[in-house]
Parts: structure tokens; C-alpha cells; sequence
């Protein structure tokens, strides 16, 4: 770091994810607008920590209106995406198929527009993640259920299924989470009904006072 290592935002900014990497890295923007955005880390030039950095939508030349929904390093793309949707499903995408042999920047149709998106998070190796519904049921799958698909617009396959007027909040890989009766949410077959999740399994602990 040069200089001050304080970081600077703008007022009601904060950091979102912080990790290691090169200056030859690829980095691919997810946008609200179902498309992706490509650049290397050394398209930014270096700057102190004190500095409020580059804005995104303009620096990558987006549209009017469109905004960052996620960012992902996909390495040297032998992982896959997993794209969750609000309706329950989940799209696994060979991070291949967002290689580009040129230096096209921009990539239409980078996932499915059916369905509001949750998150899209990079798979390197079968994980449990624990899937959340706004009508507080909980389902655990495993990545070993989701077949690989090639197509990036691809509307996935339902791995949750929901209740009347339900939709799905968040997802967590599961030892990240509180859960400890795992197997009551465990899903042994797609698509999984999940559970009501329990007091003891969401993390909020009931304190008593003794007088």
C-alpha cells in the first residue's frame, strides 16, 4: 500500500468482498441487465487508498441504467458459475463458456432473464449450500445434483420448490452457516421441499437472565 492504507468510500459506501490476486486477472462484471463485462485488473491503474478509485459503469462503457450486480475471477476458467433465481432454480455454467478469444469486452445473454437473480457465485470443487425461501423454510443440496450446462442463458434446473408466494432470499455455502440439524433440510432428491428452519439452526440465541 502506498501511503495512508485507509481506505476511502463515499459517504454510505463500504467495502463488499476483498480478495488476493494478479495483475494479469480476469475480471467479469455481472450486471442487473443480464449481460457481463470483461477487463484485467491492469485496465485499472494503480492508486492510493486514500483515493475513491474508478467508477465502474463508466468505465466499462455501460448502458444508461445498468448497474454491477456481482463480480467473479474465474481464473483460467475450469470452474463453473452457479446463477440462483428467486423462482428456485439454479443454473450450473461451465466458466468456459465466457472465454473469448478476442478481446471482446462485452457479452450478451450472460444468464437467464426469467427470473430475478440471488447470486452468482464460482464452483471449483462439489459443495452443500444452504438455500433460503422468504417463507423461512431452508433447503441443503449438493452440487453433484446439477448437471453442467454450456448454454450461459440456460433457466437452470428447480432445486427448491416453493410455496405460494415464496421466493428464495439467499444461499450459503452450509459451513458457513449456523445449521446443525442438517439433515432435516438435507435434500435427497430434486426438486427439495426444505423445512422450516428451526430456533437452533438460525444462528439467534435466546438469553435468559437468572435473578
Amino acid at each position: 500500500l502506498r501511503m495512508s492504507g485507509e481506505q476511502k468510500f463515499k459517504e454510505g459506501d463500504s467495502l463488499y468482498r476483498s480478495f488476493e490476486t494478479t495483475n494479469k486477472a480476469i475480471l467479469i462484471f455481472f450486471t442487473n441487465q443480464c449481460q457481463v463485462y470483461k477487463a484485467r485488473c491492469a485496465d485499472f491503474d494503480d492508486t492510493k487508498a486514500s483515493a475513491l478509485g474508478e467508477y465502474l459503469p463508466t468505465k466499462l462503457q455501460m448502458a444508461e441504467g445498468e448497474t454491477i450486480f456481482d463480480l467473479v475471477l474465474p481464473g483460467e476458467y475450469r470452474g463453473d458459475l452457479l446463477f440462483i433465481f428467486e423462482n428456485g432454480k439454479v443454473a450450473r455454467v461451465a466458466s468456459e463458456s465466457y472465454r473469448t478469444k478476442s478481446n471482446r469486452k462485452k457479452l450478451t445473454g450472460a444468464y437467464s432473464d426469467k427470473s430475478p437473480l440471488v447470486a452468482v457465485l464460482l464452483l471449483n470443487e462439489e459443495q452443500e449450500f444452504a438455500m433460503y425461501a422468504t417463507d423461512g423454510r431452508c433447503a441443503i443440496f449438493n452440487t453433484e445434483l446439477l448437471q453442467q450446462k454450456t448454454t450461459r442463458n440456460t433457466q437452470g434446473v428447480q432445486v427448491m420448490a416453493l410455496k405460494r408466494k415464496a421466493v428464495v432470499e439467499r444461499i450459503a455455502v452450509l459451513s458457513d452457516t449456523p445449521i446443525k440439524n442438517e439433515n432435516r433440510y438435507r435434500a435427497k432428491a430434486l426438486p427439495a421441499p426444505g423445512a422450516l428452519l428451526k430456533d437452533e439452526d438460525t444462528g439467534n440465541v435466546q438469553l435468559t437472565l437468572d435473578i
